[in-house]
């Protein structure tokens, strides 16, 4: 099990959700390339800073999206989960964020500095997110597809997106797709 930011759920419809986020950190990389090499770089950077790529050598456990990385000190980090891929309002662009959810026990004066100074850290505070959940092996097409779904929904129920949408990936990517859990989300008021 790794650990997962906490929220409520304060309207369910099917495989839609609006929910409320009190806080965590995010380690984020900005990468230009398509959508699959995006995920593939800015994960390996931020795999490398939770596995111990930071002044400290210290191991950051696994968050759900993935957080976690190896410090060097006795302490280990968690990873979390999901990692996700914030996709631009221009998907040609080629521009893409890649974030890990840090472990809920480090506020931003406690993390490791990372040796890779590409990695940023942001606190986010309590939010509001429309979520759509969905099972597959995530590529640039399923990507659009299912933010179209989930625009369609907040049209529906005259809801405005105040961010970027992000695709969230829960899984090791040994599991298979039917049993893969993955997200949309997108901020609202």
């Amino acid at each position: 099990m790794v650990e997962s930011p906490e929220y409520t759920v304060e309207l369910k419809d099917g495989k839609f959700e609006i929910r409320r986020y009190p806080g965590y950190i995010l380690a984020q990389v900005d990468v230009e390339a398509s959508f699959r090499d995006a995920m593939v770089i800015g994960f390996s950077i931020l795999a490398n800073y939770i596995f111990g790529g930071n002044r400290r050598k210290e191991e950051l456990p696994m968050t759900s999206p993935v957080t976690g990385v190896n410090l060097g000190s006795s302490e280990r980090i968690p990873m979390t989960v999901p990692v996700t891929e914030e996709v631009p309002d221009d998907a040609d662009s080629g521009k893409y964020r890649i974030s890990f959810t840090m472990p809920s026990s480090y506020t931003l004066e406690t993390l490791p500095e990372p040796l890779d100074d590409r990695i940023k850290f942001r606190e986010e505070k309590d939010q509001r997110f429309a979520a759509y959940r969905f099972s597959g092996r995530v590529n640039s097409e399923m990507a659009a597809q299912r933010i179209a779904e989930l625009k369609e929904w907040l049209e529906r129920n005259s809801i405005e997106p105040r961010s970027n949408f992000i695709i969230a990936q829960y899984n090791h990517p040994a599991v298979p797709g039917f049993l893969r859990k993955n997200e949309v989300l997108v901020k609202i008021d």
